[in-house]
């Protein structure tokens, strides 16, 4: 849905305590996910040849299961999990679903080890955010505001 000059105002963004809150909803899913994923390896003749015990090796995991898990809850539903629960959506700065390019940024850029870290910084976005060109926003506020919008702009044309 793309709108004619519709862009995210700043009260639409999600507060720092949604995303935190979302933060931690999506990490213990992630976790539940991982320890299932390890399971159904222990399971399998290929985890022999798998090694978790390093690190590395434990954050490539993670970063893959982080992957999978972003790139497929928000590239169709523009929501990961913990998004529902808050109410939130990721959006485009005209209030359009993002492409799938950028759910893919987004994603990759959370792979960062300290990227979590960018949203300390007061009202600024974080990184996944910013480099992505994309927003968390309440999805009622958004779709409030995108109605007003499109009212203001029929009546502007009549």
């Amino acid at each position: 849905m793309k709108n004619e000059d519709f862009e995210i105002s700043n009260y639409l963004l999600a507060s720092k305590q949604k995303r935190f809150l979302n933060f931690i909803i999506d990490g213990i899913i992630k976790v539940i996910i991982v320890r299932l994923v390890i399971i159904f390896l222990i399971n399998l003749e290929i985890s022999k040849g798998i090694n978790l015990s390093g690190i590395i090796e434990r954050y490539l995991f993670w970063s893959i299961i982080s992957f999978v898990y972003f790139g497929i809850t928000e590239a169709f539903f523009a929501r990961s999990p913990a998004k529902y629960f808050t109410k939130t959506i990721v959006v485009m700065r005209d209030g359009s679903k993002p492409t799938l390019i950028n759910i893919l940024a987004r994603t990759l850029i959370r792979i960062f080890p300290f990227e979590p870290l960018s949203f300390l910084r007061g009202r600024a976005l974080g990184l996944h955010d910013k480099n992505s060109q994309t927003f968390v926003v309440v999805k009622s506020k958004l779709e409030e505001q995108i109605k007003e919008h499109l009212e203001l702009v029929s009546l502007e044309k009549s």
